[in-house]
C-alpha cells in the first residue's frame, strides 16, 4: 500500500471550491491526524479502510467534545468522498459513508436577555457623537450583529457596494460556505449605519487612503477580527451587562427572533444556517430567557 498523503491536495482543492479559511483548516487538522495515525501502521490515510477509521476515532472519543468529535467525523466523510471523485481510491469504496455522529446532549445556547438587549442598544445608540471612532465603530458593529445574526467575518468582509439603503439590505458575500445571501436592515440600524458612514468618510478623508470596506481600523484598512473582538470585550462592561463577544449577538439573534414569533426556516435563512436542527437548538431556552419568557407570559402575569 502507498504511503503518499492527498491532505495538501485536499487542501487546494477546498480552496479553489471557496470553503472558508476556518472549514479548510478544521479538515486539514483532522485528516493529518488520521495520517500520522494510519502512517504508524504502514500506509496513508487515502487506503484506511472503515476499521482503520474506527480505530482512530476510538482514540479521540472521550478526550474530544462531541462537538469535535462530529466535526472529524465530518471532515472524513468529505475528504474519502473526494478522493473517490478523484479515483484516488483503489478499492473504490468510501471507509467514511457508514460513520455515525455522536449524539450530542441538547443544552442551552447562551443569550442576551430582551433587557439585556435593550441595554446593550441604549449605550450603542449613545456612541455616535463620541469622541472615539473606534468605539463608535465597535456600537455600530454590534447592532448590526443583534439585528442581522451575521457572523463577524461576513460583517467585516462587507462592502460599501454591498449596501441597499434604499431597499433597507446588505448583500452578504463573503459567507461561511462561500455563496451569499441577502439580508434585511431595521430602520433603526440605517440610520446608525449612516451616522457612522459620515464619520468613516472623514476619517478616510483626513488620513487620505480609500477603503471599500464599511468598517475600518484606526488607519483606515479592513478592521480585522481580532480588533473586533478586542473591543467588544470593553461593550458588555460599558453597557452594563455581561461579557459580550460577536457571537453571543449572532446566539441572540436567533433567540430573540424565535421568542418574538419568527418561524424557524425565516431565521433559518437570515441567519445564513443550513440545517434546521441547528436553528432548533435556539429554541432550548437558557434559565434567565426562560425566567423572561416567564414574566410576560404567565397567568399571573398581567395581576
Amino acid at each position: 500500500m502507498s504511503t503518499f498523503s492527498y491532505v495538501d491536495e485536499f487542501a487546494y482543492h477546498e480552496r479553489v471550491a471557496g470553503k472558508a479559511a476556518s472549514t479548510i483548516r478544521n479538515h486539514r487538522a483532522a485528516v493529518t491526524a488520521l495520517a500520522a495515525w494510519v502512517a504508524e501502521r504502514g500506509r496513508s490515510e487515502a487506503d484506511a479502510s472503515a476499521a482503520d477509521l474506527l480505530g482512530y476515532l476510538n482514540t479521540i472519543v472521550g478526550r474530544y467534545s462531541p462537538d469535535q468529535v462530529n466535526n472529524v467525523i465530518s471532515a472524513f466523510r468529505v475528504y474519502f468522498r473526494w478522493l473517490l471523485e478523484e479515483g484516488l481510491r483503489d478499492d473504490n469504496t468510501d471507509p467514511a459513508a457508514k460513520l455515525k455522529y455522536v449524539p450530542v446532549p441538547l443544552k442551552p445556547v447562551e443569550s442576551l436577555t430582551g433587557a439585556e438587549c435593550r441595554r446593550l442598544v441604549r449605550w450603542a445608540s449613545g456612541q455616535a457623537g463620541r469622541k472615539r471612532f473606534g468605539a463608535h465603530r465597535s456600537a455600530v458593529l454590534a447592532m448590526l450583529l443583534l439585528d442581522t445574526g451575521l457572523r463577524v467575518g461576513e460583517a467585516l468582509g462587507l462592502h460599501m457596494s454591498d449596501l441597499n439603503f434604499e431597499e433597507g439590505r446588505i448583500l452578504i458575500r463573503k459567507t461561511k460556505r462561500g455563496d451569499f445571501r441577502v439580508v434585511p436592515l431595521s430602520l433603526g440600524l440605517r440610520r446608525h449605519l449612516r451616522r457612522y458612514l459620515m464619520r468613516r468618510q472623514k476619517r478616510l478623508a483626513r488620513l487620505e487612503v480609500n477603503s471599500e470596506f464599511v468598517f475600518i481600523g484606526e488607519s483606515g484598512n479592513q478592521c480585522s477580527v481580532s480588533a473586533a473582538e478586542q473591543s467588544f470585550r470593553r461593550i458588555g462592561e460599558a453597557a452594563g451587562i455581561r461579557p459580550v463577544y460577536p457571537h453571543l449577538l449572532r446566539h441572540t439573534f436567533a433567540t430573540q427572533s424565535l421568542l418574538n414569533g419568527a418561524p424557524l426556516p425565516a431565521v433559518m435563512r437570515l441567519g445564513g444556517w443550513r440545517k434546521l436542527t441547528t436553528v432548533q437548538r435556539y429554541t432550548y431556552m437558557n434559565d434567565a430567557v426562560a425566567a423572561e419568557v416567564h414574566s410576560r407570559t404567565s397567568p399571573l402575569a398581567a395581576i
